[in-house]
């Protein structure tokens, strides 16, 4: 599981895809993920991109696309080595639906051009590929991957304006962070004073406590103690208390909560990434 949701959607007109896809983007961004539309306008268009189908979590397509090409030569394609849901829109749903059943294809689903039930087919089926995958095992990946992620945003940041003010702040900050924190380390660290940015953070690998706290003597407006509450805290109890009773530790494992920690780490990944624009 991702905190991006990818679609891929290939029609010839774009009136449905200009419909939707505001709605369908919102849906996604209220459930926690950063949602990417691809878009192609034809059937070749989507032979010649030679995409790697394995990014997408789910394909919007028209069944029915110009030159004779139809939904069949698309799924012959797509199931070669993806297995993920397509759904297809056509103006007679039930002709493609027969088709599909009588290839005895997987994984498919047709639904009509009519506006209000195409949005609720494909809302309908994002979500029941999310709810798929949204056990504590997946959950629990997505949160490493994409604090580490924010790991890796934090140190170009503290990079970024270490080399930029060439004060020597932030270097001695670590240092006395980290002699600090353990004092066995004192003698480990004290070589590293005089050192470059990018060698002190390769030599003492600081962790995402010490990133968050450099971070916020960068720039004040980051709060290393809020970051530290609504990100680490989690991180932490899904890294090493194991699930019981649909609990981890004190936090419950529902649906709203996997939302609310997916909003959480993209409110703090934006608000990293803001940081290290203005530097």
């Amino acid at each position: 599981m991702k905190l991006t949701y990818n679609i891929l959607w290939v029609d010839n007109d774009r009136g449905i895809y200009e419909h939707h896809k505001d709605d369908i983007l919102e849906h996604l961004k209220n459930l926690g993920f950063e949602p990417k539309i691809e878009f192609l306008d034809d059937y070749q268009s989507f032979i010649d991109a030679k995409l790697n189908l394995n990014n997408y979590d789910i394909f919007i397509l028209d069944y029915k696309l110009k030159l004779g090409q139809d939904g069949n030569e698309i799924i012959k394609i797509i199931r070669e080595d993806n297995y993920t849901e397509i759904i297809f829109y056509s103006g007679v749903p039930d002709q493609a639906r027969k088709q599909i059943f009588d290839d005895k294809s997987n994984g498919i689903y047709i639904t009509s051009r009519d506006f209000i039930q195409f949005e609720e087919d494909v809302i309908g089926l994002i979500n029941i590929t999310i709810k798929k995958v949204q056990d504590v095992n997946n959950l629990r990946g997505l949160i490493m991957a994409e604090v580490a992620e924010l790991d890796r945003i934090k140190e170009r940041i503290i990079i970024k304006y270490a080399n930029k003010n060439k004060c020597g702040t932030l270097e001695k900050y670590i240092i006395k962070t980290v002699t600090m924190s353990n004092e066995d380390n004192t003698k480990k660290v004290v070589k590293y004073t005089d050192s470059h940015i990018n060698e002190i953070i390769d030599k003492l690998r600081l962790d995402s406590d010490k990133k968050a706290r450099t971070v916020q003597k960068a720039d004040d407006s980051f709060s290393e103690s809020t970051y530290r509450k609504e990100i680490l805290k989690i991180r932490n109890k899904f890294a090493h208390i194991e699930e019981k009773d649909n609990m981890i530790g004190d936090i419950e494992f529902t649906e709203e909560k996997c939302i609310q920690i997916r909003k959480s780490i993209k409110e703090y990944k934006s608000i990293l990434e803001d940081i290290e624009q203005k530097i």
